[in-house]
């Protein structure tokens, strides 16, 4: 719902991109017109094909209410894979927030 708030313009959310472990969409009716539109909001989705908690097809389900998606599948359950592979996914997501990300630090930046 925040996602779909900030796509909207909501100046109280100021981000630029979501991580979703085990997300799902909300059930109540009042909350419906958040999924109406797809949201224009870069998402990363983190889903266990053996999540007991959140089942992996309600988070599935909400992946399909944002433009473009990225989806990370892993066998295990309702927790955060940090095997290489899913580490991989996670940097190449996250590297598309980074300007200059691979580029040599010019003199002068990064300075406080």
């Amino acid at each position: 719902m925040v996602c779909a708030l900030r796509a909207r313009g909501d100046p109280r959310f100021p981000v630029t991109f979501a991580v979703l472990v085990a997300g799902f969409a909300s059930r109540s009716p009042a909350h419906g017109h958040f999924y109406r539109e797809p949201i224009a909001l870069p998402t990363l989705h983190i889903v266990g094909d053996t999540d007991a908690v959140i089942a992996a097809a309600l988070s599935r389900e909400l992946a399909q209410c944002f433009v473009e998606p990225v989806i990370l599948t892993h066998p295990g359950g309702h927790f955060i894979p940090a095997a290489p592979a899913q580490k991989k996914a996670y940097l190449e997501f996250l590297e598309r927030f980074c300007p200059g990300q691979g580029q040599p630090e010019q003199p002068g930046t990064g300075e406080v």
